[in-house]
This record gives C-alpha cells, sequence and structure tokens, in this order.
C-alpha cells in the first residue's frame, strides 16, 4: 500500500491549504532534525526525513494535493503507484541515492525486479513515459537550455580554439 502522506504530515485526508502543510511540514522536520543530531537511530531519522519531504512534495500545491486525492481514491495498479512514488521524489529532474533505495525496496514489495524499477524510475525522469509528468517548482528560477544546444556550444568552443591553435602554429612556422 502507498504511503499515506496526510498521516506523515499529521493531517487529516481531505485538502488543506499550503500554509498549514507548510507549517506542519516545518514542525515534523524541526523534531525530526532534533532527532537526527541527538544520539539515537540516525537511518530511521533520515527515513523519516525522506519521507517527510515527499509528503511535503505531494501536498503542498492545492492541485497536485487534488491530483493525490484523486490518485489516493482510486485502485491503482502497482506500475501507477511507482510511477507516482518517482514522480514525488524527484528534485529538478534529479533522484537521490536513499530515495532510490526506497522506490527500489517499494518495487520489491509490488513484485518489479531492480531492471524494472530502474527503467521505469528512467522513462519518468527524462519524460519517456506515457504519463505526464507532474513537474516540481525549481528551488532555483533559472531558464534551462536543452542539453543539445549545451552540446553544440561546446564544440563551437572546442573548433574555435583549435583553429587558434593551428593558427598561431602556422604564424610562428612562418617566421625566420
Amino acid at each position: 500500500m502507498a504511503r499515506d502522506y496526510f498521516a506523515v504530515l499529521g493531517l487529516t485526508p481531505g485538502t488543506h491549504k499550503p500554509q498549514l502543510v507548510a507549517a506542519r511540514f516545518l514542525e515534523r522536520r524541526e523534531d525530526l532534525l532534533r532527532s537526527l543530531l541527538s544520539d539515537g537511530d540516525h537511518e530511521n531519522a533520515r527515513r523519516q526525513l525522506d519521507e517527510l519531504h515527499l509528503a511535503y512534495a505531494a501536498l503542498c500545491r492545492p492541485e497536485v494535493q487534488r491530483e493525490y486525492l484523486n490518485a489516493r481514491s482510486q485502485p491503482s495498479e502497482p506500475a501507477d503507484e511507482l510511477r507516482r512514488l518517482i514522480i514525488a521524489a524527484l528534485e529538478d529532474g534529479l533522484l537521490r541515492y536513499s530515495r532510490r533505495q526506497m522506490i527500489l525496496d517499494r518495487a520489491r514489495e509490488l513484485g518489479f525486479n531492480d531492471f524494472q524499477t530502474q527503467l521505469l524510475i528512467a522513462q519518468v525522469q527524462f519524460g519517456d513515459d506515457d504519463e505526464p509528468v507532474v513537474a516540481r517548482p525549481s528551488v532555483r528560477r533559472l531558464r534551462r537550455r536543452p542539453m543539445g544546444t549545451w552540446a553544440r556550444l561546446a564544440a563551437t568552443g572546442v573548433l574555435a580554439l583549435t583553429m587558434f591553435l593551428y593558427l598561431v602554429q602556422w604564424v610562428s612556422s612562418a617566421q625566420p
């Protein structure tokens, strides 16, 4: 069964204002950070902190919260559950190692092997999946260029540098 993000944040299932979700998130995070810094079970505190961040990502905005409630009310296939878990775990298109391990563990419980899970993660992460990926807001609001543009710029720079070095070598060899 999928995680109940409302329970993780200490909320009742339903629609909540983003301010309330953020306040509960900050309260729980402060408690978990305190327990992480004390002499205790660090692995458990890290796992709970990751779950808290996933819960906040799933409930922080009203439209994402509605999608979560709709998905929660409808019975789903195991692959759909994994897709939602992967989407919630992505941060700026990247997936932390600890969250990847959590997804792999959940996929094993659902009967997927590691190769199938890694393939599904890649499909969701790089947009080759059939379902639309819900974009999470970026912390940095930078304009991103497609990777092809960066590759062309790098190739042009290397070509210009090569031509400059050949020109310098030609000029130095032409002088007596």
